[in-house]
């Protein structure tokens, strides 16, 4: 049986489109990437994962992520994104998705939305769709489910359009959660905000030691 790994593609010979302002922005992130040696977009995925989880200093540079050692899921996701688009590879799509946060899926949010007698609300998450797969390479903490288990919307967008759409979209959402349970849009986006707090602070807690 033949297998097909869909991040093995190797970072080499970007091809090119001129005339084509973000093409050539993209193929000159690809030549930055492949000149570092990962050798194959699989590894420099996993690299990506293992970087911690936290906002750089330059949003609008994909390359910070790997300058400064970390990135937030959308910074990770818009860098690989751009990295496989620069190299002609189309078929990565950079994904945002719509879930419901709760705590199986984003442990330490449980308590604020138990506090607003809520059992989640709408979030946004960065990932990549190729072949019809899901990757998702943030690399942070883990519930007992998936966000991907909790999907109500995907939106698959060019990488330099991520960061004027993704927080329309999102408040898109989170405006139409709150109506349908009674809520105000300042008070959805206030409770947004103390879950992606509590999200946070235990995704930076050190794990317990274990039991003997």
């Amino acid at each position: 049986m033949h297998y097909h790994d869909p991040l093995g593609f190797p970072l080499t010979a970007a091809p090119r489109w001129p005339g084509d302002p973000w093409a050539d922005r993209a193929a000159a992130v690809y030549d930055a990437v492949s000149a570092l040696g990962f050798g194959t977009f699989g590894r420099l995925a996993e690299h990506v994962r293992a970087l911690p989880v936290a906002r750089t200093t330059r949003p609008d540079d994909p390359m910070a992520v790997l300058h400064e050692g970390c990135g937030t899921g959308s910074a990770k996701h818009r860098l690989l994104a751009t990295v496989a688009q620069g190299g002609g590879h189309f078929e990565v799509m950079l994904t945002l998705g719509i879930y419901a946060m709760s705590e199986a899926n984003s442990p330490g949010v449980g308590a604020v939305l138990e506090a607003a007698a809520q059992s989640s609300i709408p979030a946004t998450r960065c990932y990549l769709t190729i072949d019809h797969q899901r990757f998702d390479f943030t690399g942070d903490v883990r519930g007992t489910d998936t966000p991907f288990m909790a999907l109500s919307a995907e939106y698959f967008l060019s990488p330099d359009a991520l960061a004027e759409r993704e927080g329309p979209l999102h408040r898109q959402a989170l405006t139409h959660w709150a109506e349908l349970h009674g809520l105000s849009e300042h008070a959805a986006w206030a409770l947004h905000l103390a879950c992606s707090a509590a999200r946070d602070r235990t995704a930076d807690e050190p794990p317990a030691p274990a039991r003997r």
